[in-house]
């Protein structure tokens, strides 16, 4: 089902028991992101509990990057309500739900109609999932991230947590990655820094701050590793957010993150070392995981 008028548009989806993700994902680049409301729909509003971040509105998403929790207690329609900000802005606009738990059936399907269906590296990164976390036997070490942010000074945060973000964006001017003293595994990192050229710094090692503090320059591309004998068990897992640009999500062992147009500042960052799926114990295999099944909603096709 979906609603229109001049200035906003509503759809319905349909979504099964379970816990769920629901994030803002795009919207045109070129115009005013449309704000965005989701509520059950009436008659159902017993069925889905909604938790929005700290201080905001319950089931407001302000615009790309904004996220709330889905609790549905039985299969139950949600709608999703966009609203221009001006009258000549756009109304298109992009929303993915992910499961993150699902009752009696882990890998239940999102259904929304007419949807197509895609992968969502969100989810294979384990942020918000259980697989890349808790699951895992691996031994993976205990990451925190400290950044010094524009304006904000010095800021730690733990892995999977962002630094800055999509909720609270700033320029980050230099990062440093603090993790226990583990023979075997290390991170390094590089960073770009914004000067005039722009220039890559050396590698650096864990526990080595790359960047500035105090000098109004930013960051606009970072590298990272996993060196040692025990590198190949475990993957990097990050999500860098530039300004004007949407949430790039990698994992992998080696990773790289620069803007689109190269001068771009980084905004959003958050970390997490992840064990590899593989066991090295006696040759053995892990038994391979489905993961969820993801869709993507898009408010409009025009407009």
């Amino acid at each position: 089902m979906q609603y229109d008028s001049a200035l906003e548009r509503e759809t319905s989806v349909v979504v099964e028991r379970g816990l769920y993700l629901l994030r803002y994902v795009s919207a045109p680049a070129s115009q005013p992101s449309p704000v965005a409301v989701i509520r059950p729909a009436p008659g159902v509003e017993s069925q889905i509990a909604i938790v929005s971040a700290p201080g905001v509105f319950a089931g407001f998403l302000s615009g790309p990057g904004a996220c709330a929790v889905l609790r549905v207690e039985q299969t139950a329609s949600l709608l999703i309500k966009v609203s221009r900000q001006n009258f000549n802005a756009t109304l298109d606009a992009s929303f993915q739900i992910e499961p993150i738990s699902s009752g009696e059936r882990p890998n239940a399907q999102v259904t929304v109609s007419g949807a197509p269906e895609i992968n969502s590296a969100f989810a294979r990164n384990g942020f918000g999932h259980n697989n890349g976390f808790a699951r895992e036997p691996l031994d993976a070490p205990n990451v925190t991230l400290l950044a010094h942010v524009a304006r904000r000074g010095d800021i730690e945060v733990g892995a999977g947590s962002w630094l800055a973000g999509p909720e609270s964006p700033g320029a980050i001017e230099g990062v440093e990655i603090r993790a226990p003293q583990r023979p075997g595994l290390r991170i390094e990192t590089q960073a770009l820094v914004l000067t005039r050229p722009a220039r890559w710094s050396d590698w650096a090692a864990q526990g080595v701050f790359v960047g500035s503090r105090g000098r109004a320059l930013a960051l606009g591309g970072l590298r990272l590793r996993l060196v040692g004998e025990e590198a190949d068990r475990f993957s990097l897992a990050v999500d860098a957010l530039f300004l004007g640009s949407p949430i790039v999500s990698k994992r992998g062992r080696e990773l790289e993150f620069i803007s689109a147009a190269g001068a771009d500042p980084l905004v959003g960052l958050r970390l997490a070392v992840v064990p590899e799926r593989t066991s090295h114990v006696s040759g053995a295999v892990d038994a391979p995981r489905r993961e969820p099944r993801v869709r993507v909603f898009r408010a409009s096709t025009g407009g």
